[in-house]
């Protein structure tokens, strides 16, 4: 079996492990569906480029790179840059949210004080008054 055979082997064989992968993730609830997206994207990605070499050796002409496997180093740095910043923005919204949880359990809190105090005055026994 040439070398050729094998690598196409073994990348087929890690793509298809990686999609199985995410896709039971998403089945177990581990990673919603709006997460994997990127993660699904790029196993089909490579995939396609496993079964069909001649995709990337295309890709790599129209683009000008002389050595084919260059541009998989190239899209897998664009797939982490992408999933990086997919995540940032994530974090950063979440972030807001926990901010805003935050501010609106303090007011809670409050009012929940304020509340059990009144109770408390209003529920105190009261002292008669004293005539003289």
């Amino acid at each position: 079996m040439p070398a050729i055979n094998r690598i196409q082997i073994v990348a087929l064989t890690v793509s298809v492990v990686l999609l199985l992968i995410v896709l039971e993730l998403v089945r177990r609830r581990k990673i919603t569906e709006e997460y994997s997206f990127i993660w699904i994207l790029s196993s089909l990605l490579l995939l396609a480029v496993s079964i069909r070499r001649e995709i990337l050796h295309a890709a790599a002409r129209w683009l000008g790179i002389s050595y084919p496997p260059i541009l998989l180093v190239m899209i897998l740095i664009v797939i982490v840059f992408a999933a990086s910043l997919g995540f940032s923005i994530i974090v950063s919204r979440q972030r807001q949210q926990i901010e805003r949880l935050i501010e609106e359990t303090s007011i809670l809190s409050a009012e929940l004080r304020d509340l059990r105090d009144e109770v408390d005055r209003r529920d105190a026994p009261k002292e008669p008054r004293r005539t003289a």
